[in-house]
C-alpha cells in the first residue's frame, strides 16, 4: 500500500520561529503581523496555531512580558510624579474609579449626614 498524500506539506515552526513569536509578541504584533513577518498566510496562522500547542504558549508568555514591562513603566511613572498615572493607577489598581452610585445608595451613605444637600446649599446667604 503506498502513501500518497495529497495538498502541500504542512507547515511546521522550529524552535528559532517559535522564539520570534514570543518576540513579536513581546511588542505587541497582532496575529495578522506575526502571520506575514513568519511568511505564512493568516489562515495557515490560524490552523498552525490550533495545531501547534508552542505558538500559543510563545504568544502567551510574550504578551505577559510585555504586560509586566508596561506595567513596570507606568510604576515608574507615577513614582516619578505623573498625576495622570497615578490617577490611572488608582482606578485600576486600587479600584477607585469614579463609578457613579445609585441615589438609594448615595441616601444611605454615612458620608450624607455630613454633606449638605444641594437644596440646603442653595439656600444659604451668598458672602
Amino acid at each position: 500500500m503506498t502513501n500518497n498524500k495529497i495538498g502541500r506539506p504542512l507547515v511546521e515552526f522550529s524552535e528559532s520561529q517559535i522564539e520570534q513569536v514570543t518576540k513579536l509578541s513581546v511588542i505587541g504584533c497582532t496575529e495578522a503581523e506575526m502571520a506575514g513577518v513568519m511568511a505564512v498566510s493568516l489562515a495557515t496562522w490560524k490552523r498552525l496555531k490550533d495545531r501547534d500547542p508552542r505558538v500559543n504558549s510563545a504568544m502567551d508568555a510574550g504578551k505577559g512580558q510585555l504586560a509586566v514591562k508596561l506595567r513596570r513603566m507606568q510604576i515608574e511613572m507615577a513614582m516619578a510624579g505623573s498625576t495622570p498615572m497615578l490617577v490611572h493607577l488608582g482606578k485600576t489598581i486600587l479600584g477607585q474609579g469614579a463609578a457613579p452610585a445609585a441615589a438609594a445608595d448615595k441616601q444611605d451613605s454615612p458620608l450624607m449626614a455630613f454633606l449638605p444637600r444641594a437644596d440646603q446649599v442653595k439656600g444659604l446667604p451668598a458672602k
